[in-house]
């Protein structure tokens, strides 16, 4: 039954792709990025967010995968006898530098300047606010970061402080899309935009000070589910994606499924991530799914590569392939750096738990050898 529930679904993903081919429909290629980025042109992954849209973009090569409106800086400044801050956005060429799931944040000195409230010590916990970046946060250096926010109803605004606010579940997609030294370009913030005030509803009172943000409802659900629902209703959600221009739910539910498989010893959650590649047609679905396998594999190389390995030898193949790919092109540097993030890097071979491992070691192996030579490297 779960073989024939596949078959139909590959069916179905085929059919949105030739449908979307023919019509036009959805075709992130024809909002084509014009932006200077390494990595979008050498057909990598990018980010880019566009400050006089309030709308950041996740990319490959010219094709967008997916956009949403965003927070950004306020321009304003507030000035004390003490210090000073800048509430903008700066544009430029930033990397991840790392990235966090529900991540606290630490409140600056300015956010109790704000609320009139005293200025505790450096490390006094009063700064310390559980979760307080939302779902997850990627983090590009200089201070600046793009998480999630309990307030989507202020997207698309110059809200912040500086930092990039996505909704959490948006927040969540981009934690897996990227991985550490993925390029994000921040343009536009040239023509003098006035802050907008927030709605009424945002200007009330806020929850108590100390309160986490709740989490993400669909997510909370997700949790409660067993892992054969939680495929049944990821096959759901890329048909859904595939055909309906609406907000991707897919990721919230492959997230769950992540985390099950590389942190609880989930094999059927890891497997079925894999499985599913298969029946993507080529296109945007399926570019942003490589970067998304990608994660899983870093998430836990040795787990991943131990389902990998009880595969067939032709999906092995293609999941290698893909993978290697993925995790290159999130990767703008020079492929013969010290630091290039080679999939087998992460987990040696002599570190492998048994035979299934190995095997799905030596797919990945060998997908980097042909990557290589495709490239007119030294096979190493």
């Amino acid at each position: 039954m779960k073989i024939f529930r596949i078959t139909l679904v590959a069916l179905a993903l085929m059919l949105a792709h030739d449908a979307a081919a023919q019509a036009g429909y959805r075709t992130a290629s024809s909002q084509g990025l014009r932006v200077r980025s390494q990595a979008l042109a050498r057909g990598g992954y990018a980010v880019v967010v566009d400050l006089d849209q309030n709308r950041l973009y996740f990319a490959r090569g010219r094709r967008v995968l997916w956009s949403a409106p965003v927070g950004t800086g306020t321009g304003l400044r507030l000035e004390t006898d003490r210090d000073a801050w800048d509430f903008h956005t700066p544009n430029g060429a930033y990397h991840v530098a790392y990235k966090a799931r529900e991540p606290d944040w630490i409140a600056p000195d300015w956010y109790f300047l704000e609320h009139d409230l005293p200025v505790p010590g450096p490390n006094d916990p009063k700064r310390r606010f559980t979760r307080g970046l939302g779902a997850a946060a990627v983090y590009i250096g200089h201070g600046l970061a793009i998480h999630g926010t309990d307030k989507p109803e202020l997207l698309g605004r110059r809200v912040s402080h500086g930092c990039i606010r996505l909704s959490d579940a948006n927040a969540l997609r981009l934690y897996h899309d990227v991985q550490v030294g993925t390029e994000v370009v921040i343009v536009g913030g040239d023509r003098e935009v006035e802050a907008e005030p927030p709605p009424a509803a945002a200007r009330r009172a806020s929850r108590p000070a100390g309160t986490p943000p709740p989490r993400d409802p669909f997510v909370v659900e997700l949790e409660g589910e067993p892992t054969s629902a939680l495929l049944a209703r990821l096959d759901d959600e890329l048909v859904a994606d595939a055909f309906a221009e609406t907000d991707a739910r897919w990721p919230s539910v492959a997230s769950v499924l992540l985390f099950r498989g590389a942190k609880e010893d989930d094999d059927e959650a890891l497997a079925g991530l894999f499985e599913r590649y298969a029946g993507l047609g080529p296109g945007r679905l399926k570019d942003e799914y490589a970067a998304f396998l990608a994660d899983v594999f870093s998430q836990g190389p040795l787990r991943a590569l131990d389902v990998l390995g009880r595969s067939d030898a032709t999906t092995r193949r293609e999941l290698a392939r893909s993978i290697v790919g993925a995790a290159l092109g999130l990767y703008p540097g020079e492929l013969d750096d010290a630091g290039t993030p080679w999939p087998t890097r992460r987990a040696p071979r002599e570190a492998l738990p048994g035979r299934y491992a190995a095997r799905a070691w030596d797919a990945l192996k060998a997908a980097e050898d042909e990557y290589r030579g495709e490239r007119g490297l030294a096979v190493r």
